[in-house]
């Protein structure tokens, strides 16, 4: 059958329950920003909706928890849903691990062009245009941490573009098997794309970077099909804030002079690059030689990020340096962890679990308020074990010049 072309857009996990995080310090200036940077982007997402013409939206799950929020989150949802229906644009919403259907407060209504997908079952939808039916949309709200079951998606009998959208993950084999020529999926904050053929599979990626492991552009995705039903995918960026996690490598020949000029200059091009949005970028210093010792044990580290603050975070758009780690890529010298003494004994101990990575950490203590949010918010387990290991050399003896580093 022939193609209508289709125009809808994509997006997803916009948490508007969470602040920016995982920042010690945050400026006054910053602190609305980090409170309203959700919502600033969601705004755009809806924005890029009425800019772009497109016939509809699809929301793949996760866009608020209506507790945490309080009455802001389904107040502000609700206005931009009526945004679209002045425009006659309809709203597909697949619910999330904090957005079931059933959370939604039934003090605020939701407006008549917005379509939400039962939780625990398929349900179908059929998008018209002038009458004649463009498109079918399936899909179904999560249940819990339960994953997608691609087995209780159909294809059209009549060979009607079909888009099924869901929240979470399953095999991309299973997926490709239903002959659904779409699949728009959410629970994943970076933008991916695991297939394109014969089904596309797509997930838009949240529209805001909330922490600093989610570096880079955010946004949502504009989806087009031609008559042929060929689909491409564009992005619209809607960030407010961007992270960036930068590495600068020095050497033995490295002074500080050297590295205050090189993190100048990189800011500068960051600020020239990313021109209009704000920045918050985390500072990696690696390698060896002696000006590493200097960021680890004076002042210096401290001298540089606030002439990097200085230079950065004034006039809007700003670039804030959150913070600046110091990593030796460092090789301890074996007969350490041989040694009769408090030093081998921790290495020892830390050796067991860099060798056994199925011992658990123990760190979900630490996760909630002030911190990581979940445990996909921690630094990689090996990153974690080698720094533990430099920090705790330096305190029992031995520090970054004791040793060769690579």
């Amino acid at each position: 059958m022939s193609q209508q072309p289709l125009r809808f857009l994509q997006a997803g996990d916009f948490h508007l329950e969470r602040p920016l995080s995982g920042v010690e310090e945050v400026p006054d200036a910053w602190r609305e920003l980090f409170l309203e940077a959700p919502y600033r982007a969601a705004a755009r997402v809806f924005d890029a909706a009425v800019m772009e013409g497109v016939q509809f939206v699809v929301l793949t799950g996760d866009l608020l928890d209506p507790v945490l929020t309080g009455p802001r989150g389904p107040v502000f949802l609700t206005e931009q849903f009526s945004r679209l229906a002045e425009r006659e644009i309809p709203v597909y919403w697949s619910g999330g691990t904090v957005d079931p259907p059933e959370a939604w407060p039934v003090a605020w209504p939701l407006p008549g062009n917005v379509h939400v997908f039962s939780r625990g079952r398929i349900d179908e939808f059929l998008y018209q245009r002038d009458g004649v039916p463009a498109a079918r949309l399936i899909g179904t709200s999560r249940h819990g941490e339960s994953p997608i079951r691609p087995g209780e998606f159909l294809a059209d009998g009549s060979g009607l573009f079909t888009i099924a959208a869901a929240h979470g993950s399953a095999e991309l084999s299973a997926l490709q098997a239903r002959g659904i020529n779409f699949w728009a999926l959410g629970g994943r904050h970076e933008r991916q794309t695991p297939a394109a053929a014969p089904a596309m599979i797509h997930y838009c990626g949240s529209p805001q970077g909330r922490h600093p492991g989610e570096t880079g552009v955010h946004g949502c995705t504009l989806v087009e099909v031609d008559e042929q039903r060929q689909v491409r995918t564009s992005f619209i960026p809607t960030d407010a804030v961007r992270w960036f996690d930068e590495c600068l490598a020095v050497d033995k020949s490295t002074t500080a002079d050297d590295l205050q000029a090189r993190l100048r200059q990189r800011l500068t091009a960051l600020r020239q690059a990313e021109s209009g949005v704000d920045l918050l970028i985390c500072w990696t210093v690696s390698g060896g030689g002696p000006v590493l010792g200097e960021l680890r044990r004076d002042r210096l580290a401290r001298d540089v990020l606030e002439q990097l603050r200085s230079e950065g975070g004034g006039a809007r758009p700003a670039a804030w340096s959150v913070a600046l780690r110091v990593r030796p890529n460092a090789v301890l010298p074996a007969k350490w962890y041989e040694e009769e003494n408090l030093r081998g004994d921790f290495l020892r101990i830390l050796r067991e679990w860099q060798v056994n990575p199925e011992m658990p950490l123990g760190l979900e203590t630490y996760l909630g308020p002030g911190g990581p949010e979940s445990r996909d918010d921690l630094p990689d387990r090996e990153q974690m074990l080698c720094e533990a290991a430099i920090l705790g050399v330096e305190l029992l003896g031995g520090g970054v010049e004791d040793y060769d580093s690579e």
